[in-house]
């Protein structure tokens, strides 16, 4: 594969020269586009990838979440072909799919913004007019017009992230694989590029750090670990309603639907609600203690792992399960260990509305 192909351009052209529509007809809803069978990847000399199946269907929206260093950038490379499997391991791409790939820090070429956006559509021989016209309507979507002309290099990094979307784009490819999209980006790209995604007919896999990212655009949110689907997500999104205060005093509270009345720093909108907890925000102890924290729950230690000198506790308690992450010397202090019965606290600003 060119660096074109590498660069979120255009992965399978077609050979008509008639453009990338001409002829063909879009896959149906849930047809497989890349299907993984028992992919493996290795970094020497003890972190290894493995995919025991995977597959990514037309019309279907994925994130792929973890923390650095889980994979995350590998599984999508791999997916793309632009690693090489270990052996007996099998990626499949659909005959003749059109498939865009965008790396964090996108390449761009040295020429102008227009340029940039028109190099895919000359891959595909597209005559001059329809180039142009849409190019016009690219610059449009990702609020470039007034830059067409400036080159590449003299761009924003936001400006530039765009820039790159809108050329993994404009070759209509029906599936997207993207590294960290939102990374990076000041208030008007990220809106820009969320949009972009939101109403992209490709499929889509990303990988983000941002769970209220990944949640928003994505259908299914995958949680990689260590370089293996792990269940769950790195961070705690609950679901539930809102809750009429009853008082002057009561605040703002969310009912999830595990049982839990969580109380909320700002007061969500009436109805369903969701929210997340950041992991590291929780503080467990042995027992319940005076503190301005609004919420503190007991529930039991249900799993536990390290983690780079981190301990990731799972812990159940009314109908949910919170992650909360420690320190290991925090985790021999307290004498935790599974089973054992343990408070959960956190401040109601911690928890965050998505």
């Amino acid at each position: 594969m060119d660096m074109a192909a590498a660069e979120g351009i255009l992965a399978r052209a077609p050979s008509s020269a008639a453009g990338p529509d001409s002829g063909r007809t879009p896959p149906e809803a849930g047809a497989p586009l890349i299907a993984a069978q028992g992919l493996s990847f290795a970094y020497p000399p003890h972190f290894t990838i493995e995919i025991a199946s995977f597959t990514l269907r037309a019309g279907e929206r994925t994130a792929l979440v973890g923390r650095n260093g889980s994979g995350k950038t590998t599984w999508l490379r791999l997916l793309a072909g632009l690693e090489r499997p270990g052996p007996g391991g099998c990626c499949r791409h659909r005959a003749g799919l059109r498939l865009g790939f965008l790396r964090q820090n996108p390449y761009l070429f040295s020429g102008t913004v227009g340029g940039n956006l028109a190099y895919p559509l000359a891959l595909l021989r597209l005559p001059r007019a329809e180039i142009a016209s849409r190019v016009a309507a690219m610059l449009e979507r990702i609020e470039l017009a007034p830059l067409a002309r400036r080159r590449s290099d003299e761009l924003s990094g936001g400006e530039r992230k765009r820039l790159a979307l809108g050329r993994a784009l404009i070759g209509k490819p029906e599936a997207l694989l993207l590294d960290e999209p939102d990374a990076h980006l000041d208030r008007r790209s990220r809106s820009v590029i969320e949009g972009l995604l939101s109403t992209s007919p490709a499929a889509l896999l990303f990988a983000t750090h941002d769970l209220r990212f990944a949640h928003r655009l994505a259908r299914e949110v995958l949680h990689l670990r260590a370089g293996r689907l792990v269940p769950g997500t790195p961070e705690n999104v609950l679901s539930g309603r809102a809750v009429e205060p009853s008082g002057t005093s009561a605040g703002a509270r969310i009912r999830t639907s595990g049982g839990l009345t969580i109380r909320v720093g700002h007061p969500p909108e009436p109805g369903e609600a969701r929210v997340t907890i950041d992991p590291r925000s929780l503080v467990v102890s042995r027992e319940a203690f005076d503190s301005s924290m609004q919420n503190q729950f007991p529930g039991r230690i249900a799993a536990a792992h390290e983690e780079n000198g981190n301990v990731w506790l799972e812990i159940a308690l009314a109908g949910e399960v919170l992650t909360a992450i420690v320190s290991r010397g925090s985790y021999e202090r307290l004498g935790l260990n599974l089973g054992l019965p343990v408070v959960v606290s956190f401040k109601a600003n911690a928890v965050e509305i998505l």
